[in-house]
């Protein structure tokens, strides 16, 4: 079967595509530089350029083992994922007979097979939420973790969400929870979290934001989700804001959520959290940023 492989930090293999199956270049999210930009332009508008990227999927890893899980009927792009403990394989597809779409994960690697296993965990959870997208299939093997699951039909959304949008989805979370009979952690009261509560995971479908990538999810001190949507998305994003101005920016946002319930320690435990998390030296930048809020945080 004839794919076409397009390759930045991870490697995407996607099918001959035609009207019905565009919505598998959403695969790539086309943050990269204006090179990059450029590149992923030529790949998606001009079939000679696809054809001096042509492979067969007989050359794509896994793949025989992708379609008997995923099915002979359907038709799927693939992003190889990230190198790294954590890579796995994203699939983006439909079934040429019932039309259906879908999104799928495929991990191998010890870690990132615990986080797809977690994933399988939220959507069973909150199934009832309207947060997350239906679960069709999956399977979990000594050697593999496979889940195949609703594809939500939206864009990427690439600007801030209003305080009511944030909000909304937030006051939803906080009815879940990840396990029995943890409600607190340090003393402190929790709730279901997202854990990567940021733009990049968030699509806008039928003008509703709906959330994708939960495999990080589990039980957090409440705030948890809104502080990394503040602090993570800012710093990532509109990383010239000086990180006291992110804070004092979204105080009432913050007060508002919290009501009367005092902020700081979940604030404090939240920047902990960070700091440690990035203390891995996985990315610098992050770490210092956080280091930032933290001398700040102290002087509150």
């Amino acid at each position: 079967m004839i794919y076409y492989k397009f390759k930045t930090r991870s490697s995407y293999y996607f099918p001959r595509i035609n009207s019905k199956g565009k919505f598998i270049y959403s695969l790539y999210g086309n943050y990269g530089s204006k090179a990059t930009k450029l590149y992923w332009w030529l790949f998606r508008n001009l079939s000679p350029f696809r054809w001096l990227h042509i492979t067969n999927s007989s050359n794509v890893e896994n793949f025989d083992i992708l379609q008997s899980l995923i099915g002979d009927e359907c038709v799927f792009g693939i992003n190889m994922g990230t190198p790294g403990p954590e890579q796995k394989k994203s699939i983006l597809g439909y079934n040429v007979i019932t039309g259906e779409n879908f999104f799928a994960k495929f991990a191998t690697k010890e870690k990132a097979k615990v986080l797809s296993a977690n994933e399988i965990k939220v959507y069973k959870t909150l199934a009832d939420s309207g947060l997350v997208p239906v679960l069709y299939d999956y399977s979990i093997t000594p050697d593999s973790v496979f889940l195949k699951c609703e594809c939500y039909k939206g864009k990427h959304i690439d600007h801030f969400l209003t305080d009511e949008q944030v909000l909304k989805i937030l006051n939803v979370l906080q009815n879940y929870h990840f396990e029995e009979n943890v409600e607190q952690i340090d003393g402190l009261k929790t709730c279901f979290a997202h854990n990567d509560f940021c733009l990049w995971n968030m699509l806008s479908v039928n003008g509703h934001v709906c959330l994708v990538d939960w495999e990080m999810a589990g039980e957090f001190p409440i705030g948890h989700d809104l502080f990394t949507y503040i602090f993570q998305t800012t710093f990532f994003i509109r990383n010239a804001v000086p990180t006291s101005v992110v804070l004092k920016n979204n105080l009432q946002l913050i007060k508002k959520y919290f009501g009367d319930i005092d902020y700081i320690p979940y604030l404090k435990h939240f920047v902990d959290y960070k700091i440690n998390f990035f203390s891995s030296g996985q990315n610098p930048y992050g770490l210092k940023r956080y280091m930032e809020l933290k001398a700040i945080v102290e002087d509150l």
